[in-house]
């Protein structure tokens, strides 16, 4: 097969980060055989360029200059027709920018198939955030793609079952994103961290590691490691990832500032991509307390690394976490947050124990599972018979 997909890159005005499953989920399906175009429209996501050197000739990227929030992009708009054209099936990611809206537009011309990852983007918190202009782009546009769609990939069962209010009429399937674990199998020595981020120290450290943005509960987790700090003064918590809008990161700077802690909390920036393993083995804990996650690549990538997390029991896949017992799955309360926070940081067995199972779990979601249920998908779409049996079809929502 011939796939075409569209996504909007690293943005300077959403901190730079674009959609960072993209380059590996794409190359997923390079690896099954197929040819894969991923148009970008902005500058390339990070994570690509190690996916290009691994010398998959099916598989190439074409980045599109591009401008504003939503990734408008003049030359990407013009060179998409023959694209698509020539192609089998597209694949749109996100709902509310300018690249889906591109690809959508081409696939109806070319009369092509289409498939959309929504990317957690209908979950009922984010819904809320710029309900009218989300409300407008729905009515002009927004609801033709969803309904028209050959098949609407949803990473968990729960991100589905958030969408059901919207009655929307696509097929859909469940397909996991996965993690690369051959990258997890040597780590690195544990330190390099600490040293360039905290000068060497060695206390309890836990670890945020994502994009600052309004869904993640960073206030909840300022306001609970606040609490921890007074039974156990010696903590750190370290806030790493860009602020998704720029912005952010001042509201998160006055969250800090607000509860007294600015001298235990550290705030790196974005972390190079090659460079996560490295905060992973530091760290003594990994911590999310989000609204909403579909799926949480770096909670999978934490686990992956042997370490226990702390993660709201809104997040999706949060029952598999607490089932295989690879950490704790709490109320987005912050005082429960600092309670099991507190529990880990003065259990090093139970730490351990949980890292181990956190990384089991973690081998159950690998790339190639999820470019193979791709690929079946695709094909029965194609060839016109019914959606594979073990993705949970549903004919409508």
């Amino acid at each position: 097969m011939r796939i075409i997909s569209f996504v909007g890159g690293a943005n300077k005005y959403t901190g730079g980060i674009g959609l960072a499953s993209m380059p590996p989920l794409t190359h997923s399906i390079a690896e099954q055989g197929h040819e894969e175009l991923l148009s970008i429209a902005g500058d390339l996501i990070p994570g690509i360029e190690s996916l290009l050197k691994k010398g998959n000739e099916h598989y190439k990227v074409v980045a599109y200059p591009a401008y504003g929030r939503r990734g408008f992009s003049i030359g990407q708009f013009l060179n998409s027709y023959q694209l698509v054209k020539q192609t089998d099936f597209v694949t749109l990611h996100s709902l509310y920018c300018f690249p889906v809206l591109v690809g959508y537009l081409m696939a109806r011309f070319c009369k092509k198939p289409y498939g959309l990852w929504p990317h957690g983007v209908l979950a009922p918190f984010q819904r809320q955030v710029s309900v009218r202009k989300k409300a407008i782009y729905d009515f002009i546009v927004g609801k033709r793609i969803l309904n028209e769609a050959s098949v609407i990939v949803f990473t968990a069962l729960g991100e589905r079952e958030e969408a059901k209010t919207l009655n929307l009429r696509s097929p859909s399937v469940i397909i996991p994103h996965g993690i690369d674990l051959s990258e997890y199998e040597t780590l690195p020595e544990r330190g390099s961290f600490r040293q360039k981020y905290l000068n060497g120290y060695e206390g309890p450290l836990v670890l945020y590691l994502g994009r600052l943005a309004p869904k993640k509960g960073l206030e909840l987790l300022i306001e609970a490691m606040a609490l921890v700090l007074q039974q156990v003064p010696e903590a750190r918590l370290v806030i790493a990832g860009a602020a998704d809008p720029p912005h952010f990161e001042e509201k998160v700077r006055d969250w800090v500032k607000k509860n007294s802690i600015e001298n235990s909390i550290i705030m790196t920036g974005l972390i190079q991509y090659h460079k996560k393993l490295n905060a992973f083995v530091d760290a003594d804990l990994f911590v999310l307390p989000s609204h909403a996650e579909n799926f949480s690549s770096a909670m999978f990538e934490a686990m992956a690394s042997r370490l226990p997390v702390v993660v709201s029991e809104s997040l999706n896949l949060a029952p598999e976490v607490k089932k295989a017992g690879a950490g704790l799955v709490l109320p987005r309360q912050a005082p429960l947050f600092a309670e099991g926070i507190i529990t880990l940081l003065r259990d090093a067995k139970l730490r351990q124990e949980m890292g181990e199972n956190g990384h089991r779990l973690a081998e159950l979601y690998t790339w190639d599972s999820t470019g193979d249920k791709i690929s079946r998908t695709f094909k029965a779409i194609l060839d016109h018979n019914p959606l594979p049996e073990d993705l949970y079809p549903q004919a409508d929502l």
